[in-house]
């Protein structure tokens, strides 16, 4: 019997050293799994793209930018990932109810001695002949209940729920700020996208036009009019604007697949944007921008939030020098029986009571912590400070922006105008011989400069407006302009109209 107990005392030991070292995995072993876990990626998206099947969203057609904005907010990764700080602040906070509530716990025990304690009694004269008694069995098995309830942890208790609480509210506005990035560059991306493919137009205007214009100088060369040296000028200048149009058309590439990304969408998805550049004049002064961005900014709440919150978590560390009191209760079924163990039988005792700890020294612990906490908390007041300059900064900067973006629109709305018209008297002169082909091409690529600035100005101005939004946090999509808006925007757009057809117009007279 004794050597089968060394066995399995041998038996036990083996298992108990094996489990930790069965945990021990090579480096190798983990890059060679993730590697092959990578490569099995791969072959997936390989698969789905030979049979055309898409993992994300794939969308096709006219695209607004309210379809935008809720493709973004069901779609967008990033948004996703933050969402799930709300599921760990409810977890936390849930958490935070065990500093104040009962813990009940059950354990159950089985022990097997090798040898029960005995004593043996000699026999006395006249009261009986002694023998042998044993204390327990060999067999002994017990469970348990215990309950213990804090009462009192020198105001920590509370300190520990209201830190949850404001932990919650803080990611709350880390949820809003993350939300007003996403619409902040989804507008962004959606209207960097149209001034690309404006642009790109123009491009593609300004290469028909100096392709008319080489036509036109070839035939006055053939009729001995001009020199080889006006053909190659107007070579060159053609191969400059088909320079820029390649430019322009990775551009547009760029900016739609940026559009696509941040609407968590495939960028195999064909989509055609069906909004326009708008431009709508906004009217607020700088104490309503700074109300509203007082009363809204994410970032200035969630500092306020984190100043209270490093407040509660000062308290918990002060309260390390106060005692701990518990009261507890536990009872106890065993066999042997607990209260005499020469019965070998099942029986329980239980037992109730306070308990208190106090800690005398704990080697500077308490000390260094308070100090590192008042720091936190005085870094938060500094956060709080230096959000509030922040905003009055963008809130300065978004203003004089816009502007700077309305002075700049009605300027290229009256230099739209003078671009097609001197390009019109240029080329009429050239045809009539008073002007020369360097004139003519100085005027188209200045009317190609004047619709790229119309268009780059009003986009400026829409940016204004949305960096304005994002810093009085009031950031959400743009609805859809009044009448009256709408009209500017119109009388705006007749300049550009004519000077559009400007390009199609001279080429028009150089063919006839």
């Amino acid at each position: 019997m004794k050597l089968l107990w060394q066995k399995c005392n041998r038996f036990v030991l083996g298992v108990l050293i094996a489990l930790p070292l069965a945990g021990c995995v090579s480096n190798e072993k983990l890059y060679k799994e993730v590697g092959l876990s990578r490569e099995a990626a791969y072959q997936q998206w390989k698969n789905r793209k030979e049979r055309e099947e898409w993992p994300e969203t794939h969308v096709s057609g006219e695209l607004s930018v309210e379809d935008c904005l809720k493709l973004a907010m069901v779609n967008n990764k990033v948004l996703q990932h933050v969402l799930e700080e709300k599921e760990i602040a409810r977890g936390k906070r849930l958490k935070s109810y065990s500093a104040i509530l009962p813990k009940i716990g059950l354990s159950a025990d089985y022990k097997r001695l090798d040898k029960v304690s005995s004593m043996t009694i000699p026999a006395i004269p006249g009261l009986g002949s002694g023998g042998k008694i044993t204390m327990g069995d060999v067999d002994n098995y017990s469970v348990g209940l215990t309950v213990t309830q804090p009462v009192f942890a020198g105001g920590s208790i509370i300190a520990e729920i209201q830190t949850a609480k404001l932990f919650s509210l803080l990611t709350d506005q880390t949820v809003r700020a993350a939300v007003q990035d996403l619409i902040y560059a989804a507008h962004h991306y959606y209207y960097d996208v149209l001034l690309s493919q404006h642009l790109l137009e123009i491009s593609a205007d300004a290469v028909r036009s100096a392709q008319a214009h080489l036509e036109s100088v070839k035939q006055k060369r053939q009729g001995g009019v001009v020199s080889d040296f006006d053909v190659l000028r107007a070579e060159v200048e053609l191969s400059n604007f088909q320079a820029k149009l390649i430019q322009n058309k990775n551009a547009v590439n760029v900016v739609k697949a940026n559009l696509l990304k941040v609407m968590g969408v495939s960028q195999d998805s064909d989509v055609t944007l069906s909004d326009k550049l708008v431009y709508g004049p906004i009217n607020v002064t700088m104490e309503e921008a700074v109300k509203a961005a007082y009363l809204n900014r994410p970032d200035l709440f969630g500092r306020e939030f984190n100043e209270k919150y490093q407040a509660e978590l000062l308290k918990i560390v002060r309260s390390w020098y106060w005692p701990v009191i518990s009261g507890f209760y536990s009872n106890v079924w065993s066999n042997p029986d607990p209260h005499s163990a020469m019965k070998i039988e099942w029986g329980h005792a239980w037992q109730a009571g306070l308990m208190a700890t106090l800690s005398i020294f704990d080697g500077f612990r308490r000390e260094g912590e308070i100090i590192q906490q008042k720091a936190r908390l005085k870094q938060a007041k500094i956060d709080l400070a230096d959000a509030e300059e922040t905003a009055l900064f963008e809130l300065t900067k978004a203003l004089v922006t816009i502007e700077d973006a309305e002075e700049f629109i009605q300027s290229q709305k009256l230099n739209l105008t003078r671009a097609e018209q001197g390009l019109q008297v240029v080329e009429q002169s050239y045809r009539g011989g008073v002007n020369t082909q360097v004139e003519v091409i100085d005027a188209q690529a200045a009317l190609t400069t004047a619709r790229v600035n119309y268009y780059q100005a009003i986009y400026s101005h829409i940016i204004a407006k949305l960096d304005l939004q994002k810093a009085m946090g009031i950031l959400a999509a743009f609805e859809a302009a009044e009448p009256e808006v709408q009209a500017k925007n119109d009388e705006l757009s007749i300049a550009e109209e004519k000077a559009s057809t400007a390009f199609v117009k001279v080429e028009l007279e150089r063919t006839k």
